[in-house]
């Protein structure tokens, strides 16, 4: 089997200077720190902003979210009573 030119690679020569890895680990490490602290201020603006706009509504978001359930459950029992009368009327017509 044939030697790859990647064995024949001397690793020895690979020395990257560890001061200037250090610095860069550093430089990420504080970029990472600023970017958190950056999403925090945005989530919470987002939200003070959120709670600010939907508390000037006049329906509350609460109210509107049992009526949009009170209205699922009426069309799902709807809808369940339509398919067993269909049910219904085709057995009876099949008979």
């Amino acid at each position: 089997m044939a030697d790859s030119t990647f064995s024949k690679i001397s690793w020895t020569e690979f020395r990257p200077d560890q001061r200037r890895l250090t610095v860069g680990a550093g430089l990420t490490g504080a970029g990472m720190l600023v970017a958190a602290a950056g999403v925090g201020v945005l989530v919470y603006e987002l939200a003070r902003a959120g709670r600010s706009w939907t508390g000037s509504w006049e329906v509350p978001p609460a109210e509107l979210a049992q009526r949009a359930l009170r209205h699922a459950q009426t069309a799902a029992t709807s809808a369940g009573r339509a398919g067993r009368d269909a049910w219904d009327s085709y057995e009876e017509g099949a008979s």
